[in-house]
């Protein structure tokens, strides 16, 4: 068995999560308040489930967090979430994301990753505020200082990001007409490229 927890309940035992991986210590170094610790086990994590090169590495790929198992990230939040009254995990810097329109400066500064007029990136560890009492979102951390290509990935992970719509009778409707004007233009431009190679008969020249 393995940890788990739904965001309306206390943590309870549930079957193991998709790739099978034990969230207990996470679990306890969460509910002891050791956020840093915390913090540390939950970027170990994410490396377990990017699989063996990436544990090797000590860090992500975006590519590999586009893959993570929804089950997966969703204990991971679940756990974050509850021992934080629902102050960090990454449901919570989604919302704060879309509600800041997707831009990373202002999603950054909402959420205390940057200070200072320049908004200049805190240094890792020891700037970054371990309490419980942080501004909200403010963890788990994701590196961003070469670029938010993993942290776009999480957030907008099934996990986290609502199912598309499906698309109406006449968005239907407009893609195919849209496919059938790009074949029939194809077909038009292979069919010029045939007479190209075409000679003249001796009768015309």
């Amino acid at each position: 068995l393995i940890l788990s927890v739904s965001e309306s309940s206390s943590p309870r035992l549930l079957p193991r999560a998709q790739l099978g991986v034990d969230y207990t210590t996470f679990r306890d170094l969460l509910k002891a308040g050791e956020w840093e610790k915390a913090d540390d086990e939950h970027r170990r994590l994410m490396c377990v489930l990017a699989g063996e090169d990436a544990e090797d590495r000590g860090w992500v790929y975006f590519t590999e967090a586009r893959a993570f198992p929804v089950k997966d990230l969703k204990t991971i939040d679940n756990l974050w979430v509850h021992f934080s009254d629902g102050r960090y995990g990454f449901s919570v810097q989604r919302k704060i994301w879309v509600g800041q329109r997707r831009q990373w400066a202002k999603f950054f500064k909402q959420i205390d990753w940057t200070t200072g007029e320049n908004n200049a990136y805190r240094k890792w560890p020891e700037e970054f505020i371990w309490k419980g009492d942080a501004a909200k979102g403010h963890m788990p951390l994701t590196n961003a200082l070469r670029g938010t290509q993993l942290l776009e990935a999480l957030l907008e992970h099934p996990a986290f990001a609502p199912p598309a719509k499906p698309k109406t009778g006449a968005e239907q409707m407009q893609d195919a007409a849209q496919q059938a004007a790009q074949g029939a233009q194809k077909a038009m431009g292979n069919a010029m490229k045939g007479l190209k190679g075409l000679k003249k008969p001796d009768w015309m020249k």
